[in-house]
């Protein structure tokens, strides 16, 4: 740990940061830094007499986790702003927000270390392939000109259509038959779509693109033949009106069913999990004399405690913005056990398709479909607005510290390989 990889790596966390923060509420899709910040990385420290592979994972560490931290934050407080709870993005408590979930998000992943990476020897493709990137040192270093000349491309095609207007960024035509039979085709010619869809590979592109099908030519022309199309549209409008006020919610559907199905095939994993977590928290600091230098977790004495101290701040948030102490202690329960659990999942996740294409958004929406019904049960519908601020800002803090969880998965099986 030398300052050089601490201010390049932080450097890097906010500029890849807010990248994945524009593109993620664009396209609704998020993609792991750590590859791309570990190229940088090794070029930038090419400048430098003496640097090594642990700085190297260092900064691609502290890079990657700006990126899932981004995650977390633009999946879930956009929705308080859209309700009309908040008037605007409040930097204070977006960044308390952040900061508490992320912290968790690290905590919660240390008992699960041994059972994730060690034990079971999950895949983790994005974590394996990071390391050969790092582990190819010099030739990796050459790869910053493929990132140069992407990024230089991308951003003249931008600038061409944004700030120039030569050519339209979207592509889309409709047609509706007798007011009855509907037909839509749009394609979005953004570099930044295709480029995600490279990362994220073709399996995860089909399901997106399937995911559209179902919308666009089953949901809508279906609603229009046995319900009509709304008057006074456009074709083009038409499609949009109707996605945007019924269709989209069978998606929503779809992931609150992945994520509940997420934790059924994970309850062996989850329990090896809080079996491993007991058994070093017996284990105490007995064990730190014994352990190789390279398997040293952090205490669980200590981890329990963090988690304590990170509750604290965020039972402050809460009840400012809710303003009542036992739905504010009963919030602070839930979040911390579905915290844990769904940390579990994330990891989990990260270690079969990575990071890139972990379901953080599905398990979010289940933890605040959850929390929401939990919530209508203790507050009844006296308040609704606050009820449902209230399940949001427990599903933000939920959703960082699993967007962190899975990358800091990711990045512990690279330094562990």
């Amino acid at each position: 740990m030398t300052l050089k990889s601490v201010i390049i790596g932080a450097t890097l966390s906010v500029v890849l940061g807010a990248a994945n923060a524009y593109f993620g509420l664009f396209s609704g899709l998020t993609v792991s830094a750590s590859i791309p910040a570990a190229v940088i990385s090794m070029a930038v420290l090419k400048a430098f007499k003496n640097s090594n592979i642990l700085e190297n994972n260092l900064i691609q560490t502290a890079a990657s986790a700006g990126e899932s931290l981004a995650a977390g934050i633009i999946f879930t407080l956009p929705a308080l702003v859209i309700m009309g709870y908040w008037e605007y993005f409040n930097y204070l408590e977006t960044t308390l927000i952040a900061i508490c979930g992320g912290v968790l998000g690290v905590l919660f992943t240390i008992p699960l270390r041994k059972a994730l990476i060690v034990k079971e020897k999950l895949a983790f493709p994005e974590g394996v392939a990071t390391a050969e990137v790092l582990k190819t040192g010099e030739k990796g270093g050459d790869s910053i000109k493929y990132l140069i000349r992407g990024s230089l491309l991308g951003g003249l095609y931008k600038f061409g259509f944004e700030a120039l207007n030569l050519w339209s960024g979207l592509f889309e035509k409709a047609i509706l038959l007798k007011e009855r039979y509907y037909l839509y085709f749009s394609l979005n010619l953004s570099p930044a779509l295709v480029a995600v869809g490279y990362i994220v590979g073709l399996n995860i592109s089909f399901l997106v693109f399937l995911g559209g099908v179902i919308s666009w030519y089953v949901g809508i022309p279906l609603y229009i033949l046995l319900r009509g199309a709304p008057e006074e549209l456009s074709a083009v409008q038409i499609g949009g009106e109707l996605w945007s006020s019924h269709i989209r919610y069978l998606g929503v559907g779809a992931m609150i069913v992945g994520g509940l199905w997420a934790l059924v095939g994970l309850r062996s994993a989850l329990g090896q999990a809080l079996e491993a977590a007991l058994e070093a928290f017996k284990k105490g600091s007995k064990s730190l004399s014994t352990t190789s230098r390279i398997e040293l977790d952090t205490p669980m004495s200590w981890v329990l405690i963090g988690i304590g101290v990170m509750t604290i701040p965020i039972f402050f948030i809460y009840l400012t913005l809710i303003k009542d102490v036992p739905i504010t202690l009963f919030m602070s329960l839930i979040m911390i056990v579905a915290g844990f659990l769904f940390s579990a999942v994330a990891g989990y996740m990260a270690g079969l398709v990575g990071s890139s294409n972990n379901p953080i958004s599905g398990v979010t929406i289940v933890t605040i479909l959850i929390t929401a019904l939990l919530l209508l049960l203790l507050m009844g519908t006296s308040d609704p607005a606050k009820g449902a601020a209230g399940a949001i800002l427990v599903g933000a803090i939920v959703c960082c510290a699993a967007a962190i969880a899975g990358d800091n998965m990711q990045d512990l099986k690279a330094g562990h390989i």
